[in-house]
């Protein structure tokens, strides 16, 4: 939690800081972005979560129509599509099965720099964000267990700090358009998911460890950036 507070006051203060120099900035360019995101889960993340699709708005603000620095402001949200996954058999008695459906909401938040070209028609850049992730998580185990019906729910709903970094390109469409395709690696420090490993069995029941995870995925961004 306390870092998770230290990342939410320097997100606050990153934004104050860019509202507050833009009117002080006589060559300032806020750009607007609308995206089609692609979600990628890794990792432990990527044991459970099916592929995710979502919307994207990211600000852009530059002091200085040809200067390389800017600042991002992103939110997002993504849907992961329901996945299923067996628990190992070793993990439980004989006469046992189990599997584990997961689907998920998350809400993306975060605010970073950004450095790119700023001449031609096709302007790469790479950036950086902190911000937060904010999950709602719905797990169901269910099939049999010592030969009889069993079902339980596992959810998580959380606030989490998170980072990402990415890279992409923007190619000029026309005066004030341009469209673009970016990949983003992030990553959330703490999102209490269950996966399959994590479920064991013996004559006393079923048992399942829920541990904290990182939420890490691949994001795929294609959309197009207005210009004022």
């Amino acid at each position: 939690m306390k870092s998770l507070r230290i990342a939410l006051l320097l997100t606050l203060c990153s934004i104050t800081y860019a509202l507050a120099a833009r009117p002080a900035a006589a060559q300032s360019e806020w750009s607007t972005g609308g995206y089609l995101l692609g979600s990628f889960p890794m990792n432990d993340w990527g044991k459970i979560a099916g592929f995710g699709t979502g919307l994207d708005a990211t600000d852009i603000l530059r002091f200085g129509q040809e200067k390389p620095f800017a600042w991002r402001l992103s939110t997002g949200v993504i849907y992961n599509f329901a996945r299923t996954e067996d628990v190992p058999p070793a993990n439980l008695l004989p006469t046992s099965k189990l599997e584990l459906e997961t689907k998920n909401w998350s809400l993306l938040f975060g605010i970073g720099p950004e450095i790119g070209k700023r001449t031609g028609e096709v302007q790469p850049f790479i950036y950086g964000t902190a911000g937060f992730d904010t999950y709602w998580t719905q797990s169901t185990l269910s099939g049999t267990a010592g030969g009889l019906p069993y079902e339980s729910d596992h959810g998580d709903s959380r606030l989490s700090f998170a980072w990402a970094g990415g890279f992409g390109v923007r190619r000029v469409v026309s005066q004030g358009y341009r469209g673009e395709i970016s990949l983003e690696y992030r990553s959330g420090s703490t999102h209490k998911f269950l996966i399959p490993d994590e479920v064991t069995e013996d004559l006393g029941g079923v048992h399942t460890h829920r541990d904290g995870h990182t939420s890490d995925q691949l994001i795929l961004r294609v959309g197009t950036v207005f210009a004022d």
